[in-house]
């Protein structure tokens, strides 16, 4: 608003002076109508201010009356144009009156303008304005910012996890986890199952003084009485671990039973002369009486207070005991002895 106010004073104070210089000189019609048409070319002056004053090309206007001619110059953006308007002419071409031609703004408008005042004089005016800058084009970037929308989309991912051989823990049983066998009894067959997966299984006895097994075929054989325990075991195949049984098969083996009878005998005399000997009944797996460790003791049972030596037949019990077998639970049976004549 103050630069507006500014230009309105200063246009106000051109008038006055030109009135003022008019009427001072009383100058004819025709030089008052050429004073005229300068004046408005320096009226135009505000115009060019006001343009300089919101960011235009700088610009000046220098005034200069000689000799009954009226000399205006304007310098804009460093170029000047100046117009001589003679005060001598005398008729006017074409009757038509001072033309002021500003520029548009955003154009530069260059050359020469020549204006004919009426009355004969006339006015040239050259004029070279730098032309603009060029407009500044805003376009998208490319390598800006990409605009986002809010749209919904669904994204599937897959993710593929390796899994390291042996990895995967399993166990191994048995579907049953005791057994009780008789020394001499037919082998048998355990088997074992894994929890998952495949894989190699091998059985162990833990004594192998009661038990054997084959081991790929579970199968077991009884070699002595006691007790031995049955394992089993899983190779690794694949993902999968190795695993071994937590609960063996528990093999327990009885003795066999083994009968031991003494000899029976008819004799004449002398039954202190008798050998009393021993027969067996239960061997088994091929065994003899080589498997005793101790021999029974054979013998014939004459009773206390008896006379031997009396006339009579006499019978008398025969006996074995003592043997001792590993695999065996021995019993005994007695024989007899007769004694006819032993005199």
């Amino acid at each position: 608003m103050n630069e507006l106010f500014d230009v309105e004073v200063e246009e106000k104070e051109r008038r006055k002076a030109a009135f003022a210089w008019f009427h001072k000189k009383k100058i004819s019609g025709a030089k008052a109508l050429a004073i005229g048409a300068a004046s408005i070319v320096a009226l135009s002056t505000p115009v060019v201010l006001f343009a300089s004053r919101n960011n235009s090309p700088t610009a000046s206007v220098d005034t200069t009356v000689a000799s009954g001619d009226y000399v205006s110059t304007t310098t804009l953006d460093g170029e000047s144009s100046t117009s001589i308007i003679s005060g001598t002419a005398k008729k006017a071409k074409g009757g038509k009156l001072p033309v002021l031609v500003l520029p548009v703004r955003g154009s530069a408008p260059t050359g020469t303008t020549t204006t004919t005042i009426a009355g004969g004089e006339s006015s040239t005016s050259t004029s070279v304005v730098a032309p603009p800058a060029p407009p500044i084009v805003l376009s998208p970037s490319t390598t800006g910012a990409v605009p986002t929308t809010n749209s919904t989309s669904t994204t599937t991912s897959t993710t593929t996890t390796t899994i390291a051989p042996g990895s995967i823990s399993r166990t191994i049983s048995f579907a049953s986890t005791s057994a009780v066998k008789t020394y001499g009894d037919t082998p048998f067959t355990v088997s074992a199952t894994a929890s998952i997966g495949s894989g190699d299984i091998t059985y162990a006895s833990s004594n192998s003084n009661v038990c054997t097994i084959g081991a790929t075929s579970g199968q077991v054989s009884i070699v002595g009485a006691g007790s031995c325990n049955i394992s089993a075991a899983i190779t690794a195949s694949g993902t999968f671990a190795s695993a071994n049984t937590s609960v063996p098969v528990s093999v327990t083996v009885n003795k066999a039973a083994l009968v031991i009878t003494a000899s029976s005998a008819s004799i004449a005399y002398s039954p202190r002369l008798y050998v009393v000997t021993a027969s067996y009944k239960g061997f088994v797996n091929g065994d003899d009486s080589g498997v005793l460790s101790t021999l029974p003791t054979c013998v014939v049972l004459i009773p206390g207070g008896v006379d031997i030596s009396s006339v009579g037949r006499h019978t008398y019990a025969t006996s074995c005991s003592g043997a001792v077998a590993p695999n065996y639970d021995i019993s005994y049976v007695g024989g007899l002895l007769s004694v006819s004549n032993w005199s």
